[in-house]
């Protein structure tokens, strides 16, 4: 499931939350070719993480097989901070605390 994060405008750094005729609300400039740029990052970094969080799982799940509960709970959490790690550009914003 996309998580869309709203880019801030190149010109004026204001959160781009609408777009009336593809202008920034705050400063007027033009952002559309700016937008769909950063929704294609989002696209890629989405598509990375997911095969990577795939990999990742089965890793945990075929290595961890034999493991007792306390064991492998740890090691989903250590495979699910993993894929938070590579996953953070999606969900937080440039200005945003990591």
């Amino acid at each position: 499931m996309p998580v869309h994060n709203y880019p801030p405008c190149p010109e004026c750094g204001e959160k781009l939350i609408r777009k009336p005729a593809g202008c920034c609300p705050a400063c007027g400039a033009e952002v559309t070719a700016f937008v769909a740029r950063e929704r294609q990052r989002e696209t890629r970094i989405e598509k990375v993480v997911a095969i990577v969080g795939t990999a990742l799982m089965l890793g945990v799940l075929v290595l961890g097989g034999g493991l007792g509960v306390v064991e492998g709970l740890l090691a989903y959490a250590i495979g699910g901070a993993a894929v938070w790690t590579l996953a953070r550009g999606t969900f937080y914003g440039r200005d945003d605390p990591a």
